[in-house]
C-alpha cells in the first residue's frame, strides 16, 4: 500500500502537523506515544524514493517528531 501523504497531513489524535521550510513535521501529542510510534513506523515502511523521512528524538531518546520532505520540490539547502 502506498503512503497517502494528503491524508497524513490532516493530522490525527496521535499527532499534529507543522509546516517546515522544506517539508512538514509531525509532532507527537501528549499521551499518544504508542500510537505515534505506530504512525512513524508505518510512514518509514511505506516511504518511497519521492520522500525524505527523518525521525527526530527528544533528550530522552524518544521519537517525538517526524520530518517529511517531498523530493520533487526544490530544496533551500544543499545536501
Amino acid at each position: 500500500m502506498a503512503l497517502d501523504l494528503d491524508m497524513l497531513l490532516e493530522g490525527s489524535p496521535a499527532y499534529g502537523v507543522l509546516d517546515a521550510k522544506d517539508g512538514v513535521v509531525l509532532y507527537r501529542r501528549p499521551g499518544q506515544e504508542e500510537m505515534f510510534e505506530q504512525v512513524v513506523a508505518e510512514v518509514i515502511k511505506q516511504a518511497d524514493e519521492r520522500l525524505t523521512v527523518i525521525p527526530l528524538a527528544n533528550d530522552r531518546n524518544e521519537c517525538d517528531r517526524l520530518f517529511i520532505a517531498p523530493l520533487e520540490e526544490e530544496r533551500s539547502f544543499d545536501p
